[in-house]
């Protein structure tokens, strides 16, 4: 396989065709996760700051807040891995795509695309279980052999880094055979477990081209990203610089507020790009490996 035409073929789609840019946004690397984070230690408690009271209301208000972003979230991710896949596709066959296309191909594989995400996760769960109860086995038979504290603690040690190794043994080929499940099942109309073993023989009959595509994949999206979040913080640097010399005043407040309306949809534009592009990779070597299973 031609990586260096892959490449060039994968920039020059996701470059020309802007409309899948919304897509890449979600579509990234094959699904997104969201950090969240809120500070329950204030500083104003009566007791000294020993105890933390928080209301049973804000701490469900909190939770139902994170299980929506998250469902929109992998509802967002699963049509537009659909919407990029079947776009990708039919752009390098010679036909043309756009926003409202990718989001009616999207929305025709959505479920079949979330099914394969839970079988993927079930696989991926199961195989955590075993290899935790497998290596808690092994603990608790050191700890049942011997009393000395070095072997015990050499014993978690040895456990712990074997179940690490193995994961992540396990896990590469799993995510390489999900890639091209997902692509098997929009292109290929495959049901997710059906798609699941066209992707384990695609990968069977290519396992050097999808490692290396995988590297290529990844570092080109890290540089991609990298090179996004640089420029929102150049492009943002003078409202900074405004902030401070204003120290948060009404002005600088004003010129950030401007400022993130113009960085942040370009920082989106930015990342959809990459994102679209990193996708688009996947398709083409997918298409481009694929008659070979």
């Amino acid at each position: 396989m031609e990586y260096g035409k892959l490449i060039g073929q994968a920039f020059r789609i996701a470059l020309r065709n802007r409309a899948l840019w919304p897509f890449g946004v979600f579509a990234a690397v094959g699904g997104g996760g969201f950090n969240f984070s809120y500070d329950t230690g204030g500083s104003g408690g009566g007791d000294g700051g020993d105890s933390i009271d928080i209301d049973p209301a804000v701490i469900l208000a909190v939770v139902i807040v994170v299980l929506i972003i998250v469902v929109l979230s992998a509802a967002a991710t699963a049509l537009s891995q659909g919407a990029l896949a079947e776009s990708v596709a039919a752009i390098d066959r010679g036909e043309e795509r756009g926003f409202r296309q990718g989001f009616r191909a999207g929305r025709a594989t959505f479920w079949r695309v979330l099914g394969l995400y839970l079988l993927f996760f079930l696989i991926v769960l199961g195989i955590l279980l075993a290899l935790a109860v497998v290596a808690g086995g092994a603990v608790a038979a050191a700890f049942t052999v011997t009393h000395a504290v070095v072997l015990r603690v050499l014993a978690i040690v040895f456990a712990v880094l074997a179940a690490l190794g193995t994961v992540l043994v396990l896990l590469l080929p799993l995510f390489l055979i999900q890639q091209h499940a997902q692509r098997e099942l929009v292109l290929g109309g495959a049901r997710p477990v059906a798609a699941m073993r066209g992707g384990w023989r695609t990968l069977k009959a290519n396992v050097g081209s999808s490692i290396v595509l995988l590297l290529i994949q990844q570092g080109l999206v890290l540089v991609g990203y990298v090179a996004v979040a640089v420029g929102a913080v150049i492009l943002f640097a003078p409202a900074i610089a405004v902030l401070i010399a204003t120290s948060a005043g009404t002005a600088g407040i004003i010129v950030a507020a401007v400022t993130a309306l113009v960085v942040v949809p370009l920082g989106l534009a930015g990342a959809g790009a990459v994102g679209a592009f990193g996708h688009g990779l996947w398709t083409l070597g997918y298409l481009r490996m694929a008659g070979t299973a």
